[in-house]
């Protein structure tokens, strides 16, 4: 964010908020404790600036120093998961979510990871009588369709062999991955392109795109648009409005979110479909 062209005595406490307000933003979105110097490069501010911004928030209560480096506080996070009025990351995808649907007048889907599985968390159903539609709530395994592999493919080879080692690759569909290579050839195909197509992947009948929802450091969740197989050639014309639309969700996320508490641990989640029992729909 630039802050050089605020002057004045004013505009000073305002630039000296904002950066603040950028440091605990970077702090609070990243996953491992940051040093000063880490901080400093990535805001593009001397080291003395953080220093002590750093000692007003640690003050307040929201930073920690641990072995010379920052992390957030659980007070952070208490301040807005016990504010129910405070935005989640589903309330900032939602119109995201309704203007793909306007679009591609499909079901669309938004989609994060837990553990080894993936899980629907909004939905928004399309406007055709015959429809595919699973429902908020639906999980399934990463290693089949295109939501699977865009998060999938957003994790490193040795989370990946992780997940691998936990999963049953039996056939789902038609087209369902089976051996480890080909789970991890789609998934590098989803991260190299930047998004993911699929058919008879998880369910018989079912074709769908998905793009990945980008935060400051990471990938955050999936956009998809699900639909029946005699459909699926017609979804791919909308890869560059699924594409658009994810980026500017990706843009609005970085800028408003926050760590939403709204969905249960990873070790409670179990499947709905894949790699357990048929129970839903998929792709």
């Amino acid at each position: 964010m630039a802050t050089d062209e605020i002057t004045g005595s004013g505009g000073k406490q305002v630039q000296s908020v904002m950066r603040a307000l950028d440091l605990l933003f970077l702090v609070a979105q990243t996953e491992r404790p940051l040093s000063i110097a880490d901080i400093a490069a990535e805001l593009s501010l001397p080291r003395s600036t953080v220093y002590r911004l750093a000692e007003t928030l640690m003050e307040y209560g929201v930073v920690a120093r641990k072995q010379d480096r920052l992390l957030a506080t659980p007070r952070l996070f208490l301040l807005t998961s016990g504010n129910r009025s405070a935005v989640t990351l589903e309330d900032i995808m939602l119109p995201h979510l309704q203007r793909l649907t306007e679009l591609t007048k499909e079901t669309t889907g938004l989609h994060v990871r837990r553990g080894q599985y993936r899980r629907c968390v909004v939905e928004v159903e399309g406007f055709h009588g015959i429809r595919w539609a699973r429902g908020a709530g639906f999980t399934a395994s990463l290693r089949t369709g295109a939501v699977g592999h865009v998060l999938l493919g957003a994790l490193n080879d040795e989370e990946i062999d992780g997940i691998l080692s936990e999963s049953v690759l039996s056939p789902l569909a038609t087209n369902s991955p089976t051996t480890p290579e080909d789970v991890r050839k789609s998934a590098e195909t989803a991260r190299t392109q930047g998004w993911s197509y699929s058919q008879n992947e998880t369910v018989e009948g079912a074709a769908a795109i998905a793009a990945p929802v980008r935060g400051s450091h990471s990938v955050v969740a999936c956009l998809s648009v699900y639909a029946p197989v005699t459909r699926g050639a017609a979804l791919r014309e909308y890869v560059a409005d699924l594409l658009a639309i994810a980026h500017t969700a990706s843009a609005e996320w970085t800028r408003l979110g926050s760590r939403s508490t709204a969905d249960p641990p990873p070790a409670s989640i179990r499947p709905l479909y894949g790699d357990g029992s048929a129970n839903g729909g998929g792709h």
